[in-house]
């Protein structure tokens, strides 16, 4: 009796080792900034202990390296794959603005901004005059609360408000994972990219960093000082005198002493807030620099140490985490496009408990493809429901690409309530052209429909409806209160943006499965390109018919989709571009490449064996066409 095979091991056994390797080493070059912010932070009263690692210097650094921690800890909680989807800015304001993770960002760069504060407080309290009290010039003077590291912790906290917030705007979060093409050439396997080392990548962003830091400061210098002159200064003021008091014993006065000498007060927090930007924006980078590697261990699939790698493999095809699935989904792409041996591995097993490997990853990549024919199904049709394997509908929400302008139709009778007193000539004018439309197109009205007064009666109301609905459309945009506003730079969250919509039709929400979609289709298009030489059983050509007619639908949809599309009158970004450029998107023209290439290839490889892999000659005729129908086509109907 066989032994039994051992279950493979889960993906993330292989995944998360491999992303806390880079984790090591993005935190290698935060401790390097933390250990230099830490030199220059010292007085160098003693050249020696100023930059001796082992000593004042060393604990400052790792000190330092706890605020940075804060941080990484943030966008380990929170990184997902893809830019966010949403029809608007208006929209992404109201799903993104009231959440947990916006406010755990702005506590997170809160508790990053008062640890850093407080570590240069420690640090040059006497040189700085940042003690708790100040005596002032004279000895026998009353003890005076001190306002100067108060107003410095009031700027540190404004500055770790601008940084979240430019945390959340521009999504820190995200981790642009590359979408994969299929490959053309099916003779040799490539040559695998130079590797460009994460190191120099990030060296190479050090001046936008910088950049970026100087701009927060600055802005952030003007705003907290109108902030706390104007408006926060007696209020902290009160609390923090009632603090002190309880604590020593203070002059009986409650009003602020003042700042002087204010100006290297100021010095000391563009500095150090400049130094502390830095350093969240090495983070920030770093992170992503180091997570958006391949999944590679010594340039071969991260799974190649498992016992069962393409069971591990599948582990990760199948999880539920998005962010899994989607890396699972790049290794599995570049599986098929640059390592063969791997690759024949996945038509070799087929006496997998539950179906051969081929057959699992084939269904997998398809599913991909289907839930992208489904999400343009439901944006061309709100009434679509897909069909499940049963032959029941699922219970799809339909998507709404506009807001709705009108009420419902109502159900039962319907009463007049006499007439409108908002009816124009324009209206009358579409009443009566229907109503004749209506007329002539019944059988009775044939010889009617002949007479050429009605006919020119009919084309001249077509005519003025078509003049008069494009000037009441040119005047509507023209004046008024809502069109100014779109047309002005305060308008922007509220624009309609046919590349925002096509991306998220095509792309999905609540982000973008560009990575995880165009990695599907590159995966099964070289499997299946690649089948007819080196699947030696012969097994995956069964497929090939499944995978031709979920290509053809899917490119047929889009190429739908893309012809239904229609430009918002407040997409201004759209209508300053010619016409035959308006409906192009890169999102979706990456798709579409990526779909038209693999069935070209496919049917390339397949398409003399087609009629004997029971394909009719109608749906051979349809993939050839999609195929043919290349971008020059995508917009002409």
């Amino acid at each position: 009796m066989a032994a039994a095979v051992p279950p493979a091991r889960p993906y993330r056994d292989f995944l998360t080792p491999a992303l806390h390797k880079r984790f090591t080493d993005a935190s290698f070059y935060t401790l390097v900034l933390c250990y230099l912010i830490s030199v220059w932070m010292d007085d160098w009263g003693n050249y020696l202990w100023a930059w001796f690692p082992i000593g004042p210097a060393g604990i400052r650094a790792l000190l330092l390296f706890i605020s940075a921690l804060v941080v990484f800890i943030l966008r380990v909680a929170q990184w997902h794959v893809g830019q966010r989807n949403t029809e608007r800015p208006l929209d992404t304001f109201r799903k993104y603005a009231i959440r947990k993770n916006t406010v755990l960002t702005l506590a997170g760069y809160a508790i990053s901004a008062w640890f850093y504060c407080e570590i240069y407080i420690w640090t040059r309290a006497g040189k700085s005059r940042l003690g708790f009290t100040d005596r002032g010039g004279r000895q026998h003077d009353w003890i005076r609360l001190n306002e100067r590291p108060l107003y410095l912790r009031f700027m540190f906290f404004t500055l770790a408000i601008v940084q979240g917030v430019c945390h959340l705007w521009y999504d820190y979060d995200t981790i642009d994972l590359p979408a994969m093409k299929p490959r053309k050439e099916r003779n040799d396997d490539p040559e695998p990219p130079p590797k460009q080392q994460p190191s120099r990548v990030l060296i190479q962003k050090l001046k936008p960093m910088g950049l970026t830091a100087v701009l927060l400061v600055l802005t952030t210098f003007l705003l907290g000082n109108l902030l706390y002159f104007l408006g926060f200064r007696n209020i902290l003021w009160e609390y923090y005198y009632s603090f002190a008091a309880m604590i020593v014993s203070l002059r009986r006065s409650s009003s602020p002493f003042g700042l002087p000498p204010f100006a290297p007060l100021v010095g000391m927090f563009i500095s150090q807030g400049f130094l502390l930007v830095l350093l969240w924006q090495l983070v920030n980078t770093a992170f992503g620099i180091y997570i958006s590697q391949p999944p590679l261990k010594k340039d071969k699939p991260v799974t190649s140490d498992s016992k069962d790698p393409n069971g591990s493999l599948l582990s990760g095809l199948k999880s539920k985490k998005d962010t899994v699935k989607a890396i699972a989904l790049w290794e599995l792409a570049l599986i098929t496009d640059r390592f063969p041996d791997r690759r024949k591995t996945i038509y070799s097993e087929i006496d997998r408990k539950t179906a051969p490997t081929s057959k699992q990853i084939t269904d997998i990549c398809l599913a991909e493809i289907r839930l992208l024919t489904t999400r343009i199904n439901i944006a061309l049709d709100p009434t679509f429901r897909p069909v499940n394997e049963d032959g029941k509908k699922q219970e799809v929400g339909p998507i709404a690409l506009v807001s709705r302008v009108s009420q419902p139709i109502k159900d039962g009778a319907v009463t007049y309530q006499g007439p409108d007193p908002d009816r124009t000539r324009t209206a009358e004018a579409v009443q009566l052209a229907s109503g004749l439309a209506k007329d002539l197109s019944s059988p009775k009205n044939s010889n009617l429909r002949k007479s050429p007064y009605v006919r020119n009666g009919l084309e001249y109301s077509q005519n003025f409806i078509k003049e008069n609905t494009q000037k009441a459309e040119a005047q509507m945009e023209a004046t008024g209160f809502w069109p100014a506003l779109i047309k002005s730079s305060m308008g922007v969250p509220f624009r309609y943006n046919l590349h925002r919509t096509a991306s998220l039709i095509v792309t999905g929400a609540p982000y973008s499965r560009l990575s995880p979609l165009c990695n599907a289709i590159s995966a099964i298009a070289n499997l299946a390109v690649l089948s007819i030489k080196e699947d030696d059983w012969g097994r995956f050509s069964d497929h090939v018919p499944d995978i031709i007619r979920a290509f053809t639908v899917a490119l047929q949809k889009l190429d739908e989709y893309v012809d239904s599309l229609t430009v918002h009158w407040t997409d201004l970004e759209a209508l300053s571009k010619p016409e035959e450029e308006r409906k192009k998107t890169a999102e979706v023209e990456q798709v579409r490449e990526g779909l038209r290439e693999g069935l070209r290839g496919i049917l390339g490889v397949f398409g003399e064996y087609l009629r004997a892999m029971n394909m009719a000659v109608v749906e051979i005729q349809e993939a050839k066409r999609a195929v043919a129908r290349g971008p020059e086509m995508a917009h002409v109907r």
